[in-house]
């Protein structure tokens, strides 16, 4: 268990209906990395569906709720290779599309949460060799070690950096496994704009509250909800509705797969479970087994429904 301390909270609301009622779905605790033993509740907007947590951790715990170990920190030390192999096919797919989208091998490219630049390498290697790559990343240690494989990185938080020198600079903007972090998604998508020439390319990635896995689990272990650090869920509506509020035009949206969700989410029932608790342990993204299972349910699940509880989101800046 983490510290026995009570995190530092602040209130929240839905984003489109702030005044509308809300319900209830679910409760839990950071059962990944056990950072404090608090309590989040989860609510969902009765008016549009967002989801959201409140109330949160407030700004004085960021430190606490992200500790040294964050996966995004040091994904390149800790994946392992079969795992790595079978990722880098997968956002390898993703690159021939951007190249597509952005038909310019001289664009400037920003990865918006790049961590320790694991994304930004595969943008290296399978993007145009023109392509100049950038990274924003929180993390000082993760930033620096992006910068060390040759990226440009900024330092510091999206929602309060000053970034106006890279205002228009960009063709292309990836924010995978961010927009949910935030405290304020409409302003992180409008500052995000701002870095985007006009017509550039925006790629969004965040967990998409209506599949399977969220459904079975959503009353507190959904790996999705990433308690106590995604503040918003999105689904394919309210996503689409704050990048067009935005100026962006939606090119297109598609499920991709999830299968950390699935694992994440047995993973965290287990640890809830004194008798279970300790088989918790074998379930984490780096489990190859595990992750295998999940990957052949969410293929499972795109094919026959089309819906996986991961979406991405390509748009164009208007």
């Amino acid at each position: 268990m983490g510290s026995p301390a009570t995190l530092p909270v602040e209130d929240a609301a839905c984003l489109f209906c702030p005044t509308a009622p809300w319900a209830e779905i679910g409760r839990g605790r950071d059962y990944e990395y056990d950072t404090v033993p608090d309590l989040f509740t989860l609510r969902r907007c009765t008016g549009c569906g967002l989801v959201f947590v409140a109330p949160r951790p407030g700004p004085a715990a960021m430190r606490v709720i992200y500790p040294s170990n964050y996966y995004a920190y040091r994904e390149e030390e800790i994946e392992r290779p079969l795992l790595k192999f079978f990722r880098d096919r997968i956002e390898g797919s993703k690159v021939r599309r951007y190249r597509r989208l952005v038909a310019d091998d001289t664009a400037a490219v920003v990865d918006v949460g790049c961590g320790d630049g694991r994304l930004l390498d595969i943008l290296r290697r399978l993007g145009p060799s023109g392509w100049r790559l950038a990274g924003i990343e929180v993390a000082e240690a993760a930033a620096r070690r992006a910068a060390e494989r040759g990226f440009e990185v900024r330092t510091g938080d999206l929602e309060t950096l000053d970034l106006a020198r890279w205002n228009g600079r960009f063709g292309l903007a990836l924010v995978h496994q961010v927009i949910e972090h935030t405290r304020d998604p409409r302003d992180a998508v409008r500052r995000i704009a701002c870095l985007l020439r006009p017509g550039g390319v925006l790629s969004v990635e965040t967990p998409d509250t209506r599949g399977w896995d969220a459904r079975i689990f959503r009353r507190g272990y959904w790996g999705g909800y990433h308690i106590p650090r995604h503040f918003y869920l999105f689904d394919a509506s309210t996503l689409s509705r704050l990048l067009v509020e935005q100026g962006f035009e939606v090119v297109s949206v598609r499920s991709i797969l999830s299968p950390a969700f699935w694992v994440y989410s047995v993973h965290n029932a287990l640890a809830d479970s004194p008798r279970l608790r300790r088989l918790a342990r074998w379930f984490h993204a780096q489990s190859p087994l595990p992750m295998a299972v999940a990957a052949v349910i969410d293929v499972v699940q795109i094919a026959t429904c089309r819906q996986s509880t991961n979406l991405q989101l390509l748009a164009r800046k208007r």
